[in-house]
């Protein structure tokens, strides 16, 4: 018994030193590609707006001294392509929320995208994705999709071309993170954004071609929308005085008895939690009133490390486990300052033309003559 205690030990802390490791190395990758790209991670194709949030007045969730009914806050959205500069190709789409409206601070930041199950779901997968994605995309990631099966289908239910409005589609956290009420009780917590009034069918849903070909991302060869055309419309209707309106749902699951033992299949977020089980409660409504500049979108970064206690991030126990993909994300701080560094070394990018023709479009794969 003491020697399979002292062995079990001894695994806790190879998989905790891999983790780190892992933990480093992505760190450097990303943050020396902001650094010296001026880049973002991803998501670079984005414009983030501003407005209120609106705890709701009669919650159904368990009281929670961060989440007051009525109480309102300021809030940043940025809403984004989660890969490639061109709105009109066939990517997944983002939404995060900062609960003030600021560059940097806020209480609390929730990052969301389209579909509901991701393309990578551990620290494992995250770099075997991004190791593809180093190869070129496209056909580079098909290797990868093979390999992990379940990541060809949540690409497939994630990506979304050329829908007509950030406001008619819905976004959810890809992690699982903690809620605890004022009872003192640990539960799992996952978020999604909806629109206000719902929306039957979401807008850009893949047909089936696309949804099982997920990697093929350029814009159609016919394509008269410009690069910027989903940005452009946002700021429009905003300009024009209609608000883009959400609502901000949350998903609360009892945490296993035992911490001891492997953990359940579900804290994956490769692996939907049933809604009949566990619905989706009313957390809040946004309300988004005003378009910011491309400058103060490109200033503006997104931080899970901005939480309040009573809403942790649960640690991670190896690159295998579920939260490791929140403890990359914790990490990946160092990346938004390089970014922000390289702009006060360097300036910042220009904003992107509309047109394909422009030297930073790239076509996956490479498109002889791109559309206009």
């Amino acid at each position: 018994m003491v020697r399979n205690k002292f062995l079990d030990a001894l695994i806790a802390i190879y998989h905790r030193l891999q983790l780190a490791l892992v933990t480093l190395l992505v760190t450097l990758l990303v943050s020396a590609n902001s650094l010296f790209g001026r880049v973002r991670m991803s998501h670079e194709n984005g414009i983030a707006c501003s407005g209120r949030l609106r705890i709701v007045d009669d919650p159904k969730f368990p009281p929670h001294d961060f989440f007051q009914p009525g109480q309102e806050f300021a809030c940043r959205v940025r809403h984004a392509a989660a890969s490639f500069k061109d709105d009109a190709k066939l990517v997944v789409r983002s939404a995060s929320i900062k609960f003030q409206d600021d560059r940097f601070d806020s209480p609390l930041d929730l990052l969301m995208n389209t579909g509901t199950v991701p393309l990578f779901w551990n620290a494992r997968t995250f770099v075997g994705f991004m190791i593809s994605s180093m190869g070129g995309k496209g056909k580079s990631y098909v290797s990868y999709l093979r390999r992990h099966p379940q990541a060809a289908v949540g690409g497939g239910v994630s990506v979304r071309r050329n829908p007509e409005s950030f406001g008619r589609m819905k976004y959810h956290t890809k992690t699982v993170t903690g809620f605890i009420g004022r009872d003192g009780v640990f539960r799992y917590a996952r978020y999604r954004l909806v629109p206000d009034p719902e929306v039957e069918q979401e807008s850009g849903e893949p047909d089936q071609w696309d949804r099982h070909h997920a990697w093929l991302q350029n814009p159609y060869r016919d394509e008269t929308r410009t690069r910027n055309y989903l940005k452009d419309a946002t700021r429009a209707q905003l300009e024009a005085g209609n608000a883009l309106c959400y609502r901000l749902q949350i998903q609360l699951r009892d945490k296993p008895p035992s911490e001891e033992g492997p953990q359940p299949q579900w804290l994956s977020s490769a692996v939907p939690w049933d809604e009949e089980r566990f619905p989706y409660l009313d957390l809040a409504t946004v309300e988004l009133n005003t378009a910011l500049s491309y400058e103060e979108s490109m200033l503006t970064w997104f931080h899970m490390g901005n939480h309040p206690v009573n809403l942790p991030i649960p640690k991670a126990r190896s690159i295998d486990d579920p939260h490791s993909l929140n403890h990359l994300r914790l990490a990946s701080i160092w990346a938004r300052r390089a970014r922000l560094l390289s702009y006060r070394l360097r300036g910042m990018p220009k904003a992107f033309p509309n047109t394909r023709k422009a030297d930073d479009w790239v076509g996956i794969p490479p498109l002889r003559d791109p559309p206009g």
